[in-house]
């Protein structure tokens, strides 16, 4: 899993009416998960990437550079991982269960505990100020227009919703599962009791 947190710089990206300028500005210091600021990502001053293991972001002496779009200049470290370096992923890998580590009927507080971190990261993007850093996060990185690069956080911002409300597998699309997935709700259902005599399987469709 990487983390890259860099932004456009505001002379390339900066909204054009003035409303819009004195928000950006607004913008540029005030999400604390920011690691970098946008003017400052540059060739000299490069933003890296890490990768997350056991819990925690992890650097790497073998990195590999990501060409600045604009000038050509490494301006972004990616942390590679070599043979030497994947034991701590393996091991990661082998600790997890099989039956994962948010089974609903094994663990279902952190089932519940998975739901309400999709809904905060779902809310949170939906959030001006954070929609407008990964915008321009977006546009650092490939060609596309403001409006194009804000339409794929709107996508992802929708997708988290689905995973922080929980419809129902022959659900999907339905008015009830719309409601389920836009209001967050969670819930665990057990079948509990004999399955009755006369009930049958239903021929698959």
């Amino acid at each position: 899993m990487f983390r890259v947190l860099v932004t456009r710089a505001a002379r390339v990206s900066a909204p054009t009416n003035r409303n819009a300028l004195v928000s950006f500005s607004r913008y540029a210091h005030s999400l604390q998960f920011a690691t970098v600021e946008a003017e400052e990502v540059s060739g000299s001053r490069p933003a890296e990437v890490s990768n997350l293991v056991q819990g925690k972001w992890v650097g790497s002496s073998n990195c590999n550079t990501i060409v600045d779009p604009l000038n050509g200049d490494s301006f972004i470290k990616v942390a590679e991982v070599d043979e030497a370096g994947i034991q701590p992923f393996v091991e990661s890998l082998s600790s997890c269960p099989k039956h994962g580590l948010h089974n609903p009927f094994k663990a279902p507080e952190r089932y519940l505990m998975l739901g309400d971190v999709t809904t905060k990261a779902a809310h949170m993007l939906s959030l001006p100020k954070v929609s407008d850093f990964f915008t321009r996060l977006i546009q650092r990185v490939s060609p596309k227009s403001y409006q194009q690069a804000q339409g794929e956080v709107y996508v992802t911002q929708n997708h988290w919703f689905g995973p922080a409300g929980d419809p129902r597998g022959a659900g999907i699309g339905t008015p009830e599962a719309i409601k389920l997935v836009w209001s967050c709700h969670r819930e665990i259902i057990y079948d509990i009791g004999p399955v009755p005599e006369h009930w049958e399987i239903p021929p698959s469709t």
